[in-house]
């Protein structure tokens, strides 16, 4: 394990500091205090910072005999809610058009959540709702960017 994370640690470092070169090529406007680079540069930056971290956990850690090597078998338990988690992302993304974002996001952030194990369904509903709402209105209201109806267009 320390070998796998140690050189997933140095692909993300190198993904990063990729990501980053490429954003010193955006385009800057002089009226806009923050450009199209800010938000990728930043993600850039997380990501080698996460990274780096991984690699001096690896190779500050010490080797266990008894680890138990980790599987990639569809048997498994863990890899089996990974494959319905993507299934939940892929559905969302291609109904994220036609049902609209209101409508499919909580269904789909709900479905992440009983996926995950977590059983406290007025809070599942309450978090699915507000955080959607939240992120409609910040993008819809303060952003201008139109945020895709769906069945609800011509409604609201």
């Amino acid at each position: 394990m320390k070998r796998a994370n140690t050189i997933c640690g140095l692909v993300g470092m190198a993904f990063s500091a990729f990501a980053f070169i490429r954003t010193l090529g955006f385009r800057r406007f002089p009226l806009v205090p923050i450009g199209p680079e800010f938000f990728p540069r930043q993600l850039a930056i997380g990501l080698f910072i996460c990274s780096t971290i991984l690699v001096i956990q690896s190779l500050v850690a010490k080797s266990q005999k008894s680890e138990k090597t980790p599987t990639i078998s569809p048997l498994d338990k863990g890899m089996q809610r990974l494959f319905a988690g993507i299934g939940i992302i892929i559905v969302y993304a291609l109904l994220w058009e036609i049902v609209g974002f209101l409508i499919i996001t909580p269904i789909a952030m709900a479905a992440i959540m009983l996926l995950l194990g977590y059983r406290k369904y007025l809070m599942m509903a309450i978090f699915s709702l507000g955080t959607t709402l939240v992120i409609f209105a910040a993008f819809s209201l303060f952003l201008n960017v139109n945020m895709p109806l769906g069945i609800l267009r011509g409604l609201l």
